[in-house]
């Protein structure tokens, strides 16, 4: 997620939690942007976002790479609060058959919702899709 437009840029859904999973997400998130170099990557402290491979993966882009202390979730409140919203809002009000169904239900979220309907009162109620259009 960018925290200045609120954008949801990348995302994946695996049935676990991998360091696989999340350098895909980082590469599609890379493919998807024309980022500015003074990029600042600031996942939790998980083994995926702390293995070698991701580490190396965020040096060769030229990105930094901040966290916050172990246990202390509050610098990363904005990605919380946003699982949080997809979780209550969203997942747990449907009962997914399989994998593909609850993807493409996810997909509905971000991709036709969250980033193109959902406005935002610190983003002069606009969408994040719209903000990012008026920022560019």
């Amino acid at each position: 997620m960018d925290r200045y437009t609120k954008k949801v840029i990348a995302w994946d859904l695996g049935k676990r939690m991998t360091v696989e999973l999340v350098q895909r997400t980082l590469n599609k998130a890379m493919e998807s942007q024309n980022y500015p170099e003074a990029v600042m990557l600031h996942p939790d402290q998980g083994s995926q976002y702390t293995s070698h491979e991701y580490e190396e993966t965020i040096k060769n882009s030229g990105m930094t790479h901040s966290f916050s202390r172990k246990g202390y979730p509050y610098h990363n409140a904005s990605l919380e609060t946003w699982h949080g919203h997809l979780k209550r809002e969203w997942v747990y009000q449907f009962k997914y058959k399989n994998f593909e169904e609850a993807y493409q239900s996810i997909f509905w979220y971000i991709e036709a919702f969250y980033n193109s309907k959902q406005i935002h009162q610190s983003l002069g109620y606009l969408t994040p899709n719209q903000f990012e259009k008026v920022s560019a």
